[in-house]
């Protein structure tokens, strides 16, 4: 048996030229693993090295490592170079291979995917060496000799993602699922990509530059006319830009002026340049387009420009070596230098009739090309600048504006909008503007509706002056201090949505798509929600105050800060889009976002008619509650009837003791609260009706005398109308001819009478008679005539008795 296993073979050998391809691949693997750790060392070299030395003398380590990280770069570029041209070699190699059993094909799938794991590694790692040097490049004297290494690099790594086998191309593999930008198939690197990183790696500088710009605009203390809280606000403005000037960890710029730091920067570049161009030339001197490239040139700002983009525009106000217009022009001046490297060393990233040939025999990118690559890197550039204007104006300090009074962050929204404009300012600065307005919009909006809000939470009726806030009312001088709290918060909300209603080139019919409408929403949702709270506190607290028959806080409450809040949602401002949604013509984004604020508004229109409807609602529960408490009120002080029928007729008749209690208890605090004739009236109607139906339901009986005695009770309102000092002449005049008195003197009149006898229309009572010549002649109906159910009243009057039973019931009433 052992022979025969011997003699027999199991396993097919495998040929030579398969056994030296599966070789070449491991060696090919080994090789890849081992570039990959020399290209993450490089990485890793490259994040911390300075990029800048004060000293260049071989004694500097950190410019001896510079000039060894440098020299590196370059031998992995030439080693890469290399390995693309083996991996071409393999790839035919690998396509003709014959599988002519499961066990060569299982290998064959072992080592090939062992070899594109190795790749894949590799290509991760040189995509992450060429993030690295493009974000520090322009930051770096030598960024044309780096652009170049990049350039290099991005085209060996173009070359290994493009191989002709196609299972090269197809395979890869996922390292870690703790790093995001191996998870998905890697793709080629374009200029697209490379403007991207090199525009993001220049926004935080810019957004420094920009703020030198706008500390040299914004000089506060220059208006005698401003009060000392906007000084105040102001300094706070200034401190805030200046603040922000220089990184808060850079302890030596911190000691130095903006001149200062700008002189020497300017010194150290042009000497730093010149020790990088020694270097450079001494590494290129077989390559002639470079040196062409550098003859003549101290410094890569030293190249002759001319703008690409259309920048008249300067700010008229600055007058200083380092405006906004000089900004953009030196950064444009780099996307020279890029688009001058691009077009000799990979002119195919430009695309077709992306260069053209000088006569001279250099080649240089496209007008065409040159214009788009610019355009596209100043707007990413400048969207970027306006991020990092948000987080350093807002969270980069020891104190920073984020931690202050909204206050402060609203008026330097409202000074960025009031200076800068279409007129004075380049379109891509004013764009980086813009997101920081927007920015500081929205944390104002945050930050102060939390601060308003929390504070209404309390409710607190203290009667508040509005001379602190006079912006606030014309009409309106005192209410309460949760009112004005919930006046303030409208009005700021109110003025956050309107500034989001107006672009800076429009201030009406701004397009629909230049207006920050991710802004306004939240604005909108918090304005919603605070005219809602505000509706359902005031119907609470009017009801209880109305209960208590606490007036003078009921009414400032109910008018006062009514009036107050309502003049501020009177200022709102809607612009209506249905048209612009309708025609379909917007973005997705745009569209999604105008119909949540068409919702959001109609939502705010809603809740602000049911805040108007509240008025009526407020109404009828002072109504319901003064008829409550009068009949409540009657109940206690009212004679009883037995006491009405005791009434003897009095020499001369005059009041009863309740009737001036009964007015000073429900008519006085409402005369002392509020000077509204038409409430007046109303709580004067109640009153009386609330008398009448009391009287009514008790069923008491007046005799003659009790009749004449009640007719003086009646007549008694009106005395204490006259005698009310704090009643107005108007207002007392107009109450004075109110029905129900009337109404109240023809039930007294009535019950004069007895059941069946004739009323005569033309008696009066001797009060009447005095006031018959300034009455008007509507007035002159007998007061009988007001009364509705006069036979009902007639009931009430007493039966005159005769005899023994008479004397009985005067010894019952007696005793």
């Amino acid at each position: 048996m052992s022979n025969k296993v011997a003699s027999k073979k199991w396993i097919s050998e495998e040929t030579n030229e398969e056994e030296e391809l599966f070789n070449h691949c491991r060696e090919m693997q080994m090789v890849c693993y081992a570039i990959t750790k020399v290209i993450l060392d490089a990485d890793n070299k490259w994040r911390g090295s300075p990029g800048k030395t004060s000293v260049y003398s071989l004694s500097n380590r950190s410019y001896i490592m510079e000039l060894v990280n440098i020299q590196v770069l370059d031998q992995i570029i030439e080693y890469l170079a290399k390995l693309v041209k083996s991996f071409y070699k393999l790839n035919p190699r690998l396509a003709r291979l014959k599988k002519v059993n499961e066990l060569v094909q299982s290998k064959h799938d072992h080592v090939f995917a062992s070899l594109c794991r190795a790749r894949f590694v590799m290509l991760q790692a040189m995509l992450a060496l060429v993030t690295t040097i493009l974000n520090t490049c322009l930051h770096r004297d030598d960024s044309r000799k780096m652009i170049e290494s990049c350039l290099s690099l991005i085209a060996i790594y173009n070359h290994l993602l493009g191989l002709s086998y196609k299972a090269f191309a197809a395979k890869f593999s996922i390292c870690s699922n703790a790093y995001p930008t191996t998870i998905s198939e890697t793709r080629t690197v374009t200029l697209t990509k490379i403007v991207q990183i090199l525009a993001k790696s220049r926004a935080e500088v810019n957004c420094h530059r920009l703020i030198n710009c706008l500390v040299k605009v914004y000089k506060p203390g220059t208006s005698s006319d401003d009060t000392s809280s906007s000084a105040g606000d102001s300094l706070e403005i200034y401190h805030t830009l200046t603040k922000h000037i220089t990184p808060p960890t850079s302890t030596m710029s911190r000691e130095l002026t903006v001149e200062k730091r700008r002189e020497a920067f300017i010194e150290h570049k042009k000497a730093k340049m010149k020790q990088a161009q020694s270097m450079v030339e001494a590494k290129n001197e077989q390559n002639r387009r470079l040196s062409q490239a550098m003859i003549g040139q101290n410094s890569d700002c030293d190249v002759e420009y001319t703008s690409l983009l259309t920048n008249e525009c300067v700010l008229d106000v600055v007058n200083t070596e380092e405006n906004v217009n000089a900004i953009l022009q030196s950064e444009e001046k780099y996307i020279e230098i890029l688009l001058d490297t691009v077009a000799n060393m990979a002119p195919s990233l430009l695309g077709a009739n992306g260069v053209r040939k000088l006569k001279s025999g250099r080649i240089q990118a496209s007008k065409k090309a040159a214009h788009k690559v610019t355009e596209y890197y100043q707007n990413i550039l400048w969207g970027d600048v306006g991020s990092c204007l948000e987080h350093i104006v807002l969270w980069w300090s020891a104190f920073p504006l984020a931690t202050r009074s909204p206050n402060t962050s609203q008026n330097l929204r409202e000074w960025l909008f009031s200076t800068f404009s279409v007129n004075n300012t380049p379109e891509l600065v004013l764009s980086a503007l813009r997101i920081l307005a927007d920015a500081l919009g929205c944390h104002v909006t945050s930050t102060s509706w939390d601060k308003l809000f929390g504070a209404t939470l309390t409710t607190n009726l203290k009667v508040t002056s509005l001379k602190t806030h006079p912006d606030l009312s014309l009409y309106v001088t005192e209410c309460t201090a949760s009112g004005a709290s919930f006046a303030l918060m409208l009005q700021q909300l109110v003025t956050l949505n309107n500034q989001c209603e107006v672009t800076w080139e429009y201030i009406l019919g701004a397009p629909i798509e230049d207006l920050p409408i991710v802004e306004q929403i939240p604005i909108l949702h918090r304005l919603d929600h605070s005219i809602h709270t505000y509706r359902l506190w005031c119907l609470a607290e009017t009801r209880r105050l109305a209960n208590l028959w606490d007036m003078d806080d009921f009414f400032r409450v109910a008018h006062n800060d009514m009036q107050l809040c309502m003049e501020q949602l009177v200022n709102l401002r809607f612009a209506d889009h249905s048209i612009a949604i309708e025609s379909g013509q917007i973005g997705v984004h745009e569209n999604v976002c105008a119909k949540m604020r068409e919702k959001l508004v109609s939502e705010v229109k809603v809740n602000i008619q049911k805040l108007k409807e509240a008025t009526e609602e407020i109404v009828g529960v002072v109504s319901s509650v003064c008829a409550t408490t009068s009949l409540a009120h009657l109940t206690m002080v009212f004679p009883s009837g037995a006491v009405w029928r005791r009434v003897g007729a009095p020499p001369q008749p005059s009041h009863s003791l309740y009737v001036r209690e009964f007015l000073d208890k429900m008519l006085l605090p409402v005369v002392k609260a509020t000077a509204d004739v038409t409430t007046l009236n109303m709580v004067l109607r109640i009153m009386c009706e609330s008398w009448l139906h009391h009287i009514y339901v008790a069923k008491v009986k007046f005799s003659k005398d009790a009749a004449v005695q009640l007719l003086a009770d009646f007549n008694e309102v009106r005395v204490w109308l006259d005698d009310c000092k704090q009643l107005p002449a108007a207002a007392r005049k107009q109450m004075l001819q109110n029905e129900v008195l009337r109404r109240c003197e023809g039930v007294g009149r009535l019950l004069l009478h007895a059941p069946g006898d004739l009323l005569a229309m033309q008696d009066s009572t001797s009060q009447l008679a005095r006031r018959q010549e300034e009455e008007s002649a509507e007035q002159l109906m007998p007061a009988e005539m007001y009364v509705p159910n006069q036979k009902q009243w007639l009931t009430l009057r007493a039966n005159t008795f005769r005899g023994p039973l008479a004397f009985t019931l005067c010894c019952i009433v007696l005793c």
